[in-house]
């Protein structure tokens, strides 16, 4: 008896097998460096979404397919490498009713380079354009690429206005002459808010997320009346959201400033450092007023908060435990190494922040 059972079991057990062997929904499945799963369970398809990244989509076969290409090199103890090639195909699904838009704005901690006027955004290129993962300060990937393509839990379509270098208005903290938040809303307002065919975004399916002010206290903490100051830029940031609001967004996503003092920039000046903290930490409590503010006056808004600050802090804590080394002082282009430069994380921290974000929409209904 217990003989006949044996097929059975190994039946059962290599089904298992096969069920372990695919992507859950929304997983990665595929991209360039990639060595994982490259087919979902039931009801996804491993779909194309940059040449870095797919992932498994709700969506069944088409007509409409798209190619894939996988490139593994293996290497060896000498120079010499081996690299093969394969091709799959998968269909491209139909946006469903989880089809999500994001409209970023802020400075270089979420800036890829993206242009209004060139590819718009698309299931096989959400974040449009330049290529994945853009022009980025972090050496790879950011918060809002991770959050668009890895950490997402609906198909989502990013425009991404943020420029580095950029204050909320040039009129209050002027950086470089670069486009502010100012000028990246009014470029929104002319080209996204009527909902174009290019981006039907609605109210229910729309984030618009803003993390910015790390320029604008960067530029203006030794400033002597600098906590009135703060009020002044960040009622200047709310009037824009405002203007967003009117314009049928009711999704907003914010960003408290990081621990800048503890950047190498500001860090190896004692001064600097402990002013400069003294400042976020008046401007992360104001924001939070602020918020509230907003939400309590603008009906039907909802608000998510990220705590950016905190999140920098737990990992400049504990580097180690996030595969980075414990030096928290260097730079360079290392990826164990927490800073990129003297103001910006790798794409270590990045990663970690984008997580948080998705898991704060996530938990606040947007997905």
């Amino acid at each position: 008896m217990q003989l006949k059972l044996i097929p059975s079991i190994l039946i059962a057990l290599l089904a298992l097998d096969e069920v372990a062997a695919q992507g859950g929904a929304w997983s990665q499945c595929g991209g360039i460096g990639w060595t994982g799963v490259t087919s979902c369970i039931n009801g996804y398809t491993c779909t194309v979404l940059n040449p870095y990244y797919s992932q498994c989509l709700p969506g069944s076969s088409s007509s409409t397919t798209t190619t894939t290409t996988t490139t593994t090199t293996t290497r060896v103890s000498t120079t010499l490498s081996t690299t093969t090639s394969t091709s799959t195909t998968s269909p491209t699904p139909s946006p469903t009713s989880g089809h999500k838009y994001w409209f970023s704005f802020g400075d270089s901690y979420t800036a890829t380079g993206f242009s209004a006027t060139g590819n718009q955004p698309s299931t096989q290129n959400p974040l449009g354009n330049p290529t994945y993962p853009g022009q980025t300060t972090s050496n790879g990937p950011n918060w809002i690429d991770v959050v668009t393509v890895k950490y997402n839990r609906s198909l989502t379509y990013t425009y991404n206005f943020a420029v580095s270098g950029a204050t909320i208005d040039n009129a209050l903290v002027n950086s470089l002459n670069v486009p502010s938040m100012t000028d990246q809303v009014n470029t929104w307002t002319t080209r996204y808010s009527t909902k174009p065919a290019t981006a039907p975004w609605q109210s229910d399916n729309t984030m618009f997320s803003a993390f910015i002010g790390i320029n604008d206290i960067g530029n203006s903490y030794s400033r002597s009346d600098i906590n009135t100051f703060i009020d002044t830029l960040l009622t200047a940031e709310f009037k824009l959201l405002d203007k967003i609001y009117t314009s049928g967004g009711r999704n907003f996503l914010f960003h408290n400033i990081p621990p800048m003092e503890r950047s190498p920039l500001i860090s190896g000046q004692s001064s600097w450092a402990t002013q400069e903290k003294a400042v976020i930490t008046t401007w992360n409590s104001k924001l939070q007023t602020y918020i509230s503010n907003f939400k309590s006056s603008h009906s039907g808004t909802n608000t998510f908060f990220v705590d950016a600050n905190a999140q920098f802090t737990m990992v400049l804590n504990n580097p180690t435990a996030y595969g980075l080394s414990s030096d928290v002082k260097s730079t360079g282009n290392n990826q164990q190494l927490f800073w990129a430069d003297v103001y910006h994380p790798n794409t270590v921290m990045q990663d970690v922040l984008g997580k948080e974000v998705a898991r704060v929409a996530q938990v606040g209904g947007f997905w």
